[in-house]
């Protein structure tokens, strides 16, 4: 018996170590970990679409649209969550232009552009 409460014993001071060593943790990074986490889980939730295409298609409306290809794919598929949120089209066509900071004609085909080619109906259960 003496053994096991030794063991125990020896743990517990282990575990309050752990806890006192993650207090001491800067928690900036572990909000922006957090964050990170946080979209990396958005994104893996939608389905990929054509981001070629979209790039391509954006590049042409206007090459400024793509000077950061990433912050482009990420604005699209952020349209994308917009849909997938129930945000009627205009409502989407305001965050496009927001996104972009573009005009709302822009704003119109950027959103046009990045449903027909980002934003993937999911996949059907049960069929």
């Amino acid at each position: 018996m003496g053994a096991r409460l030794a063991v125990v014993g020896t743990v517990l001071v282990a575990l309050t170590g752990l806890g006192t060593l993650s207090a001491c943790s800067d928690d900036k990074s572990e909000k922006a970990a957090f964050v990170d986490a946080e979209k990396q889980a958005q994104q893996a939730s939608l389905p990929k679409g054509d981001e070629e295409t979209y790039l391509a298609a954006l590049t042409k409306l206007d090459a400024k649209l793509t000077a950061d290809k990433q912050a482009a794919l990420d604005n699209g598929y952020n349209i994308c969550t917009d849909f997938t949120n129930g945000m009627t089209t205009s409502e989407t066509v305001i965050d496009a232009i927001s996104l972009f900071s573009v005009d709302a004609k822009k704003g119109q085909k950027i959103v046009a552009i990045a449903k027909t080619n980002l934003c993937k109906p999911s996949a059907s259960k049960g069929s």
